[in-house]
């Protein structure tokens, strides 16, 4: 037995040390990566500007669900700090109610919102009619899951609400969206389009810090392991990555260090036309990553994840409320729901 777990532990050191990185990998023609480079590395240096940066994330909750259709509670909330003192707040609650529809013979995704009517959100619906079989949503080669919708309405609602938010900002302010600046979904670049365009009417800049990436190097090594093993102290940022051509992604990729005692390394991304600022944004930034409570994460980006959650008794407080709401209904309702399924069943057992 001993020999198997020395065979695991070779095979596990081996796969991270033995590895000689060139680059990270894409398989996208329109991005040509450039070979890592120890001169590639950039000292952050500390940033005394009183310029406001917003922070902005979404989350999401799905409270009834059956085969055709899907009731979300959407929830968008964004923050502003100025001299890493939050200055202003608000939180956007809305009902998404997605459900099946035929087009031409074809079964599509239809998604319908329900507010109080002060929501500014104002996502349009047509943007929101999906095959169920659009390859940016669906599963491999089967039919898109109707809870898979709640991620798009999420992501357009985050790029609508950092739109708004430039009203109030000022001149070279800073967005700072949750996650990468790529169009992943159908119909999502005419959303992040028009921020930019409403952006450098205003000189506001747009960046994207993503907590996780599925990037990696061309040895499928990790790019945190990759830019480690140069050994670079101090708080940093690593530029340039890769040229991107793609008009889904028209962003500048850096891997950012934000403060010397943080033990991760972020994608971050700008707005590929404000690269200008790249040193002197990640600079403010870098500013606000000093609360221990995650140390080397934006706190701005803390706030807006914690009011954006929607927890698990939240949920479970709507599903009771509706279930009280529809009454004698509600037994008939039940019945053709799908809201707990066999992996529910079994984790509970277990």
């Amino acid at each position: 037995m001993q020999d198997i777990y020395n065979q695991i532990i070779n095979l596990v050191k081996n796969n991270i040390s033995n590895i000689n990185d060139a680059h990270v990998q894409f398989s996208n023609p329109d991005y040509k990566p450039f070979n890592f480079n120890k001169d590639n590395f950039h000292e952050i240096k500390d940033s005394e500007s009183n310029r406001k940066i917003a922070f902005i994330d979404g989350g999401s909750s799905e409270i009834i669900k059956s085969s055709n259709f899907s009731l979300n509670l959407m929830r968008v909330y964004y923050t502003v700090y100025q001299n890493n003192k939050r200055i202003k707040s608000k939180k956007e609650d809305f009902y998404a109610f997605v459900h099946t529809k035929d087009v031409d013979g074809e079964l599509f995704y239809n998604a319908e919102f329900i507010n109080d009517g002060k929501n500014k959100i104002d996502l349009d619906e047509n943007d929101l009619l999906l095959s169920s079989l659009d390859e940016t949503i669906r599963q491999g080669i089967v039919r898109a899951n109707i809870s898979s919708m709640a991620s798009v309405i999420r992501r357009f609602s985050e790029l609508k609400t950092a739109e708004n938010t430039i009203n109030d900002l000022n001149n070279n302010d800073i967005i700072v969206l949750d996650g990468s600046l790529q169009c992943a979904f159908t119909n999502e670049r005419k959303y992040i389009d028009r921020l930019y365009e409403k952006a450098k009417g205003k000189n506001i800049i747009i960046c994207g810090l993503s907590k996780t990436t599925t990037l990696m190097t061309d040895k499928g090594n990790s790019i945190a392991n990759a830019l480690n093993k140069f050994s670079i102290q101090g708080k940093w940022f690593y530029n340039p990555v890769v040229d991107i051509k793609s008009n889904e992604h028209k962003a500048e990729m850096s891997f950012v260090k934000l403060h010397e005692k943080s033990k991760y390394i972020f994608r971050f991304e700008l707005y590929k036309e404000q690269k200008q600022h790249l040193n002197s944004v990640i600079g403010l930034i870098a500013n606000n990553c000093k609360d221990a409570v995650f140390i080397g994460y934006p706190y701005g980006l803390i706030e807006a994840d914690r009011s954006a959650r929607i927890s698990g008794q939240e949920k479970d407080m709507l599903l009771a409320f509706f279930s009280a709401k529809f009454g004698k209904d509600w037994k008939k309702i039940k019945e053709s729901l799908s809201n707990v399924d066999a992996h529910e069943i079994l984790d509970s057992i277990s």
